[in-house]
């Protein structure tokens, strides 16, 4: 029985379709190229990946002759890694807030910050598991930023009379969030609090890019009405078609979908994003 961490990743994520995990990664790479190019990965670093999932940061560091260990709570997670990598990497079952006995040149993260409540322990143990002078390399998105907006809209420009159905909608995604323990964590936290983190954890030459960005598109969504309804954005969080029908009586429904349908397939809407980079190194003593 497949993990919601492990099940997000093969089938939620892209609402099961092909197509839209490939756009997935190709958004993705130049995170995990940045990622990496941050801590200046090399030949011969031991590298820590830190909630790994489908090991793609990880990954791209094998391929720069890194050396590899994969830790993730999933194990379903770690086995789809070990399917791809095999004995050319090293696999551990932990949190972020308890790595265990392992030590490292460099640690990375992506999106993963967001699931941990604890984030001040989170970057303790980082710096607890690196070398003298080893390198942290993270990303996050902000999901502070924008948030009311989105909450209220879900990126869709015209709501004429569904406004109140849109509502419900987007209150049982939170519910399920908040039910499923990770809601506060997704949100208590900004681009200032990641640096005081770091700070406090004991790292020097912090170093922060934050992007932030409102645009008139909504490039991020597919185009594909049944992969919008049957994808989820974060592993808490229902797919909209589940938020949907939880929320709405069918009648109800079908007003929601004659509005915002033709929105998802023009790929009309707002977007409101923000993320941040964060490097930092382990003093030498």
């Amino acid at each position: 029985m497949s993990d919601r961490w492990v099940d997000w990743l093969r089938n939620r994520r892209d609402g099961g379709s092909v197509e839209q995990r490939r756009t997935t990664l190709e958004f993705l790479g130049p995170i995990r190229d940045q990622i990496l190019d941050s801590a200046e990965v090399g030949a011969g670093d031991v590298l820590l990946d830190v909630g790994c999932g489908d090991g793609l940061v990880g990954l791209g560091a094998l391929d720069r002759g890194a050396q590899v260990i994969f830790s993730d709570i999933s194990q379903q997670c770690l086995d789809d890694c070990r399917a791809i990598a095999a004995d050319a990497a090293e696999y551990r079952l932990a949190s972020a807030t308890n790595l265990g006995e392992v030590q490292a040149d460099v640690v990375v993260t992506r999106s993963v910050l967001i699931y941990v409540a604890d984030k001040p322990k989170a970057f303790a143990e980082f710096f607890r598991v690196l070398r003298p002078g080893g390198r942290l390399s993270i990303f996050e998105p902000i999901n502070r930023f924008g948030l009311e907006e989105r909450r209220a809209t879900y990126g869709f420009r015209d709501l004429a009379n569904v406004e109140d159905l849109l509502a419900r909608v987007v209150a049982e995604v939170d519910r399920a969030e908040e039910g499923a323990g990770g809601l506060n964590a997704m949100i208590d936290f900004d681009e200032r609090d990641l640096l005081a983190f770091a700070d406090a954890a004991g790292f020097e030459d912090i170093r922060l890019t934050l992007t932030a960005e409102i645009t008139n598109d909504a490039k991020w969504r597919s185009a594909d009405w049944d992969v919008f309804l049957n994808s989820s954005p974060n592993p808490l969080s229902p797919t909209f078609g589940e938020a949907m029908s939880a929320a709405l009586q069918p009648d109800e429904q079908a007003r929601l979908i004659a509005v915002i349908r033709p929105q998802v397939e023009a790929q009309q809407g707002t977007t409101r994003f923000a993320e941040a980079f964060l490097a930092a190194r382990k003093p030498t003593a």
